[in-house]
């Protein structure tokens, strides 16, 4: 039918609020924290066969070259957040959103980083901001009964809270003509819990702690350039924790059970109630490998992806750690040294 004059400018004024609430929403959803949704877990091949060995980390690097081009990218680029943005935003404008948990990425892909051979260097603000947990499990195949050990997905259960940020340290050739990084300080570890699709939670501690990284770049940090060492996973409790029956390591009673059950029989069980009893701080070794995939050589920003292995937790010696796996994305700035640098 023909719409008169007072109808088409009825009409006109709806789709406009229709448009302005559309344009609203995409732009409240480019700040949004990107988290991770309460999804079902499930069970599927390990990306990365990685070990604990010294060179563990060179199996890393396999992992991370299959990374789907989507992960590789981190969030969707209407979610990304610059280290422009970051400083932009109030405190009251990150708090509870979210935002503090997040890492900056480079926008555009410019020139390397050049570096010359001699000249001392530094690495500052480096962040790492994990995407996804898994822990090694065995699976029992059900029309084989074959018994293999795959990493399963899992749930966060910590929140926001599992980004390292601040992360600093010296940035050199060393005389193999290797360009490495040394992690010295900074936020560098997060407790972290995650759950198995069968209900039970791996406290671990996340870090890069004495991290050691090398690349065989010769040039400096461009696009492609990649990391990779080991670094120290302390225990996630200290020696002043006690357990429920008030056992410690430095502090606390010896032991709970008194001597009549420490004398029960001598053989059975006495293994696992030493190890209940006998408290200790355990420091384990992790690997990590990043790549860079972008890189602003003005400011000296650079952002990434990387693939991290370590164990969990061992509850001061009385479990078997799990080995667990996580990748996320990176970023960092490289600078001169000023000399004034407590390393």
């Amino acid at each position: 039918r023909c719409l008169h004059a007072g109808q088409y400018s009825q009409l006109a004024a709806m789709l406009s609020r229709g448009s302005l609430v559309v344009a609203s929403v995409a732009a409240a959803s480019a700040f949004q924290p990107t988290t991770l949704s309460g999804f079902q877990p499930k069970v599927r091949s390990a990306a990365c066969d990685v070990s604990m060995q010294a060179n563990g980390y060179q199996k890393v690097a396999a992992g991370l070259a299959a990374l789907p081009l989507a992960f590789s990218l981190g969030a969707a680029d209407a979610n990304a957040l610059s280290s422009a943005d970051v400083r932009s935003l109030t405190y009251q404008q990150i708090k509870g959103t979210g935002l503090a948990n997040r890492c900056p990425e480079v926008e555009v892909n410019g020139d390397s980083i050049e570096l010359q051979k001699g000249t001392k260097y530094k690495i500052t603000d480096l962040c790492l901001e994990p995407k996804s947990f898994q822990i090694e499990e065995e699976i029992v195949k059900k029309r084989t009964g074959e018994t293999k050990k795959e990493f399963v997905d899992t749930k966060l259960m910590t929140r926001a809270t599992c980004t390292l940020a601040g992360v600093e340290g010296p940035l050199f050739y060393d005389k193999d003509g290797s360009l490495t990084f040394l992690e010295k300080e900074g936020i560098d570890y997060a407790a972290t819990t995650v759950q198995l699709p069968g209900g039970e939670r791996v406290p671990f501690m996340f870090t890069v702690k004495d991290l050691e990284a090398k690349s065989t770049d010769p040039s400096g940090i461009s696009a492609g350039t990649e990391f990779g060492g080991t670094f120290k996973v302390p225990s996630y409790r200290s020696g002043l924790f006690l357990d429920p029956k008030g056992r410690g390591g430095t502090t606390g009673y010896d032991m709970a059970q008194a001597l009549p059950g420490m004398e029960a029989d001598g053989v059975e069980g006495q293994e696992e109630l030493f190890k209940e009893t006998n408290k200790v701080f355990q420091v384990t070794d992790g690997t990590i490998e990043f790549a860079v995939n972008k890189v602003d050589a003005a400011t000296g920003e650079f952002s990434g992806v990387f693939v991290s292995e370590q164990l969990s937790d061992t509850d001061m010696g009385s479990k078997a750690p799990k080995k667990v796996l996580l990748k996320g994305i990176i970023f960092g700035k490289v600078g001169a040294a000023t000399g004034e640098e407590s390393y």
